[in-house]
């Protein structure tokens, strides 16, 4: 594992980095639940749909057939039979009143349900206006941090923050001796991949991945990084 010294260097980074991504969590938590509130706003034609009205007046139309023929029935039995074109016409006319009497009670709770669903899409629409006004705060906090950022990445490019776990992973487990050893191993790794991405595609025999024996084809990354860092100890 490597010293006290680069292990707190790159902590020091990732505790950045970390709190970067706080932001970014931040601001898809709140897109997320800006489409879940998205969900509970309808439109009349849905609130229609719900609500069901075609059904409602198919369901209580037997309740209206049935007091228009009793209505009929009991003109016959105190008129007599010889009633019947009174008890048609009773009939008929309590059949008629009874469709616009179902008819005005089902639209009235429909008419309710539309502008019940109308206050909630005000409602819903408000918390979606307040939800996109934070959305857009912490996305300037987020870019904020991001240019305070790079100016605090002594090691790192900020086109690496995303595999900070994978880059301290190398110091961690003594693979590297420093931060900048565990972003050359990283870019070496990246490199590795790109050409072994690159040969499986083409007909060519694939490249041996072997590390050891790659290290000794392409010399070690972190030679010069460490050559350089001699030298610079040097004149201190």
């Amino acid at each position: 594992m490597a010293d006290k010294q680069e292990l707190d260097r790159m902590n020091r980074v990732a505790e950045y980095i970390n709190r970067y991504y706080e932001f970014e969590d931040a601001v898809e938590i709140s897109k997320q639940n800006k489409e879940y509130l998205k969900t509970y706003i309808k439109d009349d034609s849905a609130v229609a749909k719900e609500f069901g009205l075609k059904e409602k007046m198919v369901k209580h139309i037997s309740k209206v057939v049935a007091t228009a023929l009793l209505a009929g029935i009991l003109m016959l039995f105190i008129f007599g039979m010889s009633a019947w074109l009174v008890a048609i016409i009773v009939t008929a006319a309590t059949f008629c009143l009874g469709m616009v009497v179902l008819y005005v009670m089902i639209n009235m709770k429909f008419n309710a349900a539309k502008q019940e669903q109308h206050e909630i899409n005000n409602g819903i629409q408000e918390q979606i206006t307040i939800l996109e006004g934070r959305i857009k705060q912490t996305e300037r906090q987020r870019d904020d941090y991001r240019k305070g950022l790079e100016k605090r990445l002594d090691f790192i490019t900020p086109d690496y923050i995303g595999s900070i776990s994978t880059i301290k992973g190398y110091l961690v487990s003594g693979e590297a001796e420093t931060c900048e050893d565990a972003v050359a191993i990283y870019e070496q790794s990246l490199l590795m991949a790109k050409m072994s991405d690159v040969m499986s595609k083409s007909s060519r025999k694939p490249l041996d991945m072997d590390i050891k024996a790659q290290k000794k084809k392409f010399g070690d990354p972190l030679a010069q990084i460490r050559s350089q860092r001699a030298i610079k100890r040097s004149r201190y």
